[in-house]
């Protein structure tokens, strides 16, 4: 009876060097990662797109009502923006907004309420 033997791969060693990283290397790095999402306002609506290129669509004007469902028992934006599009569209586009990468969920959804905040400010007295 014949025996056979597997040979594999030594397991390649991976050395990291933690000493050389600074400030510097950390932007660079995050920089490189930075998700390219882009935004405009047309109409009241602010209409974001993904690096894939898929758009959502979030309104500018919203009632206070709104506003209470969307931040209800949460302070995370990213669950505010899925309360939001859960309070003024269908779970389908909410589904569409979550299946992207988490940073660049994030970075929607921060540049959704930084447009929104900046309405805000726009329509206050200069003093």
């Amino acid at each position: 009876m014949a025996t056979t033997t597997k040979t594999t791969k030594p397991t390649e060693v991976v050395e990291y060097d933690f000493d050389s990283w600074d400030d510097a290397a950390e932007k660079k790095a995050l920089v490189a990662l930075a998700p390219d999402v882009k935004y405009i306002i047309v109409e009241g609506t602010f209409i974001g797109r993904f690096p894939d290129g898929v758009i959502v669509k979030l309104p500018l004007s919203i009632s206070l009502d709104d506003i209470d469902a969307m931040t209800k028992n949460t302070p995370n934006p990213v669950d505010q923006v899925k309360n939001l599009l859960r309070t003024v569209a269908s779970e389908d586009e909410v589904a569409e907004f979550t299946k992207h990468d988490m940073t660049e969920t994030i970075v929607m959804a921060e540049k959704f309420f930084t447009v929104f905040s900046r309405i805000a400010q726009a329509a206050l007295p200069e003093s």
